[in-house]
């Protein structure tokens, strides 16, 4: 819920949707992270897949494929790179927090 709220915080205010997902995926796992270190809970990966997935941009993937599937030869990759960017960002922001943490 936490990785959430910094995600719409920060879209409500900066307005770069990738920015926004990469920043709060970071959160998620810092929070991880501390949490697993005061005993709050028992594995740090457990915890971020968790929190991570309603920031999984499963609808657009769909969308993306729907299009793709009905000749929409333009809007359909075009929706794809936009949810991979935004799984990417995702990824990336938790691999960094791993990878420093």
């Amino acid at each position: 819920m936490l990785g959430w709220w910094v995600y719409y915080i920060l879209n409500k205010y900066i307005q770069i949707r990738f920015l926004s997902e990469f920043t709060s995926a970071a959160a998620i796992g810092v929070m991880a992270v501390v949490f697993v270190h005061w005993g709050l809970g028992n594995s740090v990966d457990d915890i971020i897949i968790g929190s991570v997935m309603p920031l999984v941009p499963g609808v657009p993937i769909t969308n993306s494929v729907r299009d793709i599937l009905a000749g929409n030869l333009v809007s359909g990759p075009a929706r794809g790179v936009e949810a991979l960017v935004s799984a990417a960002a995702i990824g990336f922001g938790i691999a960094m927090v791993l990878q420093f943490l």
